[in-house]
């Protein structure tokens, strides 16, 4: 092999080299860009939704006077109570299908889970945010638990997966906090290693993200299963 084609070889070595190493360095700028984008926009509806129930409540009563129902019968209780004090874009409460994607939402292992939210009583905000109500109970004793809250914070976009665009809040009957993310009370090393539900990428079905990014005051930091 003579000395041209040698610097040739080494040549196009050091090219490849360089270019694996921007697109590293461009992929991880991407990511943390994305994360922080991610806790930003989940931070702000937080903050929107807790004051908007608030509002709801300083005119309508606690949620447990509002006739919660098991099932899908919330239609009129979510117009009245909820989107009419919200940023609404597209209202799917009576409308099966049109605000979330026909799917079954992924973990953080990329499995499909049991979780198919298009046929929720569910809304569209002008900030591209998909929001799902499913009932569990009526509600009536003080902070018990009316509604969970489905938010996708991206709307029908993928990667539609558990802890990365998908969260899980609850509506309880409470003046204090009406709106919490699920399960907050948890310790944090549960939220982060609950087998079935913990924030995780071996959990079934990582519901308690959105409790682990309030303990870290919204912040997805080295520990979070990104």
């Amino acid at each position: 092999m003579d000395n041209e084609l040698k610097d040739k070889i080494r040549i196009a070595g050091a090219l490849t080299v360089l270019v694996i190493a921007v697109f590293s360095v461009f992929f991880l700028f991407y990511q943390q860009k994305e994360k922080k984008n991610t806790a930003m926009r989940l931070r702000l509806f937080y903050s929107d939704m807790s004051q908007t129930l608030q509002y709801s409540i300083s005119f309508n009563g606690l949620p447990g006077d509002w006739d919660w129902y098991a099932g899908y019968k919330n239609a009129d209780l979510i117009n009245n109570y909820l989107a009419k004090y919200l940023h609404v874009s597209e209202n799917c409460v009576k409308t099966v299908g049109a605000c979330f994607p026909d799917i079954q939402y992924k973990n953080l292992k990329r499995d499909d889970t049991s979780v198919s939210l298009n046929k929720l009583p569910s809304l569209k905000l002008k900030n591209g945010i998909s929001v799902a109500f499913e009932t569990i109970s009526s509600c009536k004793q003080n902070n018990k638990v009316c509604a969970l809250v489905y938010v996708d914070i991206n709307g029908a976009k993928n990667p539609n997966m558990f802890g990365k665009d998908l969260f899980i809040f609850t509506i309880r009957n409470s003046q204090a906090a009406s709106f919490t993310p699920f399960n907050m009370s948890v310790n944090y090393k549960n939220l982060l290693s609950d087998e079935k539900l913990g924030c995780n990428k071996t959990a079934l079905i990582p519901m308690y993200c959105s409790g682990l990014l309030y303990s870290t005051n919204w912040s997805i930091d080295s520990k979070y299963p990104w």
